[in-house]
C-alpha cells in the first residue's frame, strides 16, 4: 500500500496525516517517516533541538497512515468537534525539550487521543507504564495525556513509548509500524 501522495484534507494536512498532526501557525521544518524500532533520524532531531543553544522545539509523532487507512477515520463535523468529550481517533504524541531560559519546567511528552478518560490506566492495563521518574500532569478526555519527564531521560525510549502509546490509543484502525514525525523548531 502507498502511503499518501499529494491529496490533502481540506485543512491542507495531506490525507496520510488527517488526525495525526496538530493544526499550527507553522510548517514542520522536517518530516521523518519511520518504522518501529528504527527511529534513529528522529532521535537525531530531537537531540538537534535540545542542542540548539536558544532556540526550542518540538516532535509530534503518529501513525503514517496509508490512504486506506485515511479513509477509515470517522469524519467529525465542526459542531461534534466543539462539543465532544473526546479527542481525535488517530492518537498523536508530543515531546518538549526542557525549554532554555523562560519559565523553569521539566521536559514533556503529550499524547492526544479519542478514547475518552483514563488513559493511563488504558495504556498500563496493555502493559504500557510510565518510565520510572515520569510523572502524569494531565489525564483528560479531550485535552489528552501530559507527562513530565524524570531528567535525563534516553530520546530512543521516549520515542519508542510515544508509538506505543499512541498505537494503544488510535481506535479502530488496523495500524501499521509505519509512523510520522513532524519536527518544528522555535527561535
Amino acid at each position: 500500500m502507498a502511503h499518501g501522495t499529494g491529496r490533502r484534507h481540506s485543512n491542507g494536512v495531506p490525507l496520510r496525516l488527517r488526525g495525526t498532526v496538530a493544526v499550527v501557525p507553522t510548517q514542520p521544518l522536517k518530516q521523518i517517516e519511520f518504522g518501529r524500532g528504527d527511529s534513529s533520524a528522529v532521535v537525531a532531531a530531537m537531540a538537534e533541538i535540545v542542542a540548539a543553544p536558544g532556540a526550542g522545539g518540538w516532535v509530534n509523532i503518529g501513525p503514517a497512515l496509508t490512504d486506506e487507512q485515511a479513509a477509515q477515520v470517522p469524519p467529525k463535523s465542526g459542531l461534534a468537534a466543539w462539543f465532544s468529550g473526546r479527542g481525535p481517533a488517530v492518537a498523536m504524541g508530543t515531546w518538549m525539550p526542557t525549554p532554555v531560559g523562560g519559565r523553569p519546567r521539566t521536559a514533556q511528552v503529550g499524547v492526544e487521543h479519542g478514547q475518552g478518560p483514563n488513559a493511563l490506566k488504558r495504556l498500563r492495563e496493555s502493559g504500557l507504564e510510565l518510565p520510572h521518574g515520569w510523572q502524569k500532569r494531565q489525564d483528560h478526555a479531550k485535552h489528552g495525556v501530559v507527562i513530565e519527564l524524570g531528567g535525563d531521560d534516553d530520546l530512543s525510549a521516549i520515542v519508542e513509548w510515544i508509538i506505543s502509546a499512541v498505537t494503544i490509543l488510535t481506535s479502530d484502525i488496523g495500524l501499521e509500524d509505519r509512523f510520522m514525525a513532524a519536527v518544528y523548531y522555535s527561535v
